[in-house]
């Protein structure tokens, strides 16, 4: 890694720490442009017609993407690549804006977990808004083979026309009732009276036969611009408005597509978010003086007495293991977990001095929301079971908070330096992926070669995320990009 971002407290520090909260105010942006613009993309590609507005929704979205791809880039050019401990220890030196002052004091005030929510509430906005994307744009073109565009613009009208010659039919079975895909030729009305044959590709839901009737889009004045048609005529004025599916598929769509986003969004917002505001600290909170000592599992189980313990298959259902920061205090062991790597802060936050406050009423589900604050001025949200929180109250080793309101701390969030933990095999990946939604959504063409775009652009990065994996775990460390 460039010395230019190794942390020794030397005078290129200060420099140091500017560049890292440069890059985590750029993963910032990237955490919440992408969920943005995919959710903005699929929400106008499905609902939205060929209008101005989902040109500029689709550009400004592409747009979007295509910045976050180049800062992710230039992270990773720039850093590296290093692994998350290394981001850790960097979030530690930068979240430490008192070193060596704070002993003995506990702050009024500590903040809340706004942007450490954001980031996985957007990751959970993102996936399902991709697969509905990605679904919709492999299986059909809002825009047919282009010619609905020009019909359109000229003001076409459907009609019922008889097929006159098909030709090249390829059907999903001999049954007369399967789907098929032929080109049909069928004959326009000109102005001087005589039919001009226009052939068109079309996919029918049965076999067609020559005399059967077709719903046919054209411009009567002028035959020459061609035609476009389908036996059923939802799907013909659905190719004239610029829409990717029918106007009733697309809120079928819409509505798996919200179920899958808001109801995983909304579990986990209750149960297991590290959601919380700025809170003031008063005499009710508990505090405990602890040091890091490393890093351990914790088996929280159902207390005794409960409905839960009182079952075999309950209380293995309840039963959870919890990768957690151990501090010790008080002469007993006290498990933090938070919504981090618990092997890597151990080792960025080991020998560590601090207060560990909560207090006893602010619960969410079987946890107690608890701030580890360090004499260093970081504040690192996690929590504590409600059995740990109970039995080191009952133990008498928790004493009232007396706050001061001259200490200042400053939220340590160990993720929000995901953005260069990247690598290369990563970043050509996803740009990758970005061509191809974007030869996808520009290129007007309903050819198969969409269904191969497609899975290029799913299939790209999952192989490059593998080999940065693979790669790290050659070189003996485990970590994968955050």
């Amino acid at each position: 890694m460039s010395s230019e971002w190794t942390m020794d407290k030397d005078a290129n520090g200060a420099a140091d720490v500017i560049g890292l909260r440069l890059f985590l105010r750029c993963g910032r942006f990237v955490a919440a442009a992408a969920p943005l613009a995919l959710a903005a993309l699929t929400a106008a590609w499905l609902f939205l017609g060929a209008t101005p507005l989902r040109a500029a929704v689709l550009w400004c979205s592409l747009g979007l993407l295509a910045a976050c791809v180049m800062v992710l880039g230039v992270a990773v050019v720039r850093a590296g690549g290093p692994p998350r401990r290394e981001t850790y220890e960097w979030g530690v030196r930068v979240a430490s804006i008192t070193p060596d002052c704070g002993e003995g004091t506990v702050p009024l005030r500590v903040g809340g977990t706004r942007w450490l929510s954001a980031r996985f509430a957007g990751v959970m906005v993102a996936v399902p808004a991709m697969l509905a994307l990605w679904v919709t744009l492999a299986v059909v073109d809002a825009r047919g083979t282009g010619t609905s565009a020009v019909l359109a613009e000229a003001g076409a009208v459907i009609e019922q026309r008889p097929i006159v010659k098909i030709e090249n039919e390829v059907a999903d079975s001999r049954h007369s009732t399967a789907d098929a895909t032929a080109e049909f030729t069928v004959l326009l009305p000109s102005p001087r009276g005589e039919g001009v044959p226009v052939r068109f590709e079309a996919t029918t839901n049965f076999r067609r036969e020559v005399g059967s009737d077709l719903y046919v889009a054209y411009v009567p004045t002028h035959p020459e611009l061609g035609a476009i048609g389908d036996d059923q005529r939802e799907d013909v004025e659905r190719q004239l408005a610029g829409r990717a599916v029918q106007f009733s598929d697309s809120w079928t769509i819409g509505g798996f597509w919200a179920l899958a986003t808001l109801a995983p969004l909304g579990y986990w917002w209750k149960n297991d978010s590290p959601r919380r505001p700025k809170r003031i600290v008063g005499p009710d909170w508990k505090a405990l003086r602890v040091t890091v000592t490393g890093t351990g599992k914790h088996t929280d189980v159902p207390p005794p007495g409960s409905p839960e313990a009182a079952h075999e298959k309950k209380r293995r259902e309840n039963t959870r293991t919890l990768r957690c920061l151990m501090l010790e205090g008080g002469g007993r062991q006290v498990p933090f977990h938070s919504q981090m790597d618990a092997v890597a802060a151990g080792t960025a936050l080991a020998g560590a001095h601090g207060w560990l406050l909560w207090h006893p009423q602010q619960c969410r589900g079987r946890d107690v929301l608890a701030e580890f604050v360090g004499d260093d001025g970081w504040q690192l949200p996690g929590a504590v079971t409600v059995q740990v929180a109970e039995q080191a109250e009952e133990a008498g080793v928790m004493a009232p908070a007396q706050p001061d309101p001259e200490r200042r701390v400053q939220t340590l969030d160990l993720g929000a330096g995901w953005l260069v933990t990247a690598s290369a095999p990563v970043v050509v990946g996803l740009a990758v992926a970005l061509g191809c939604l974007a030869a996808l959504l520009l290129v007007p063409d309903s050819g198969a070669w969409r269904l191969w775009t497609a899975a290029a652009g799913v299939l790209t990065p999952l192989v490059g995320f593998i080999a940065q994996v693979v790669a790290r775990t050659d070189h003996g460390d485990g970590d994968a990009a955050g």
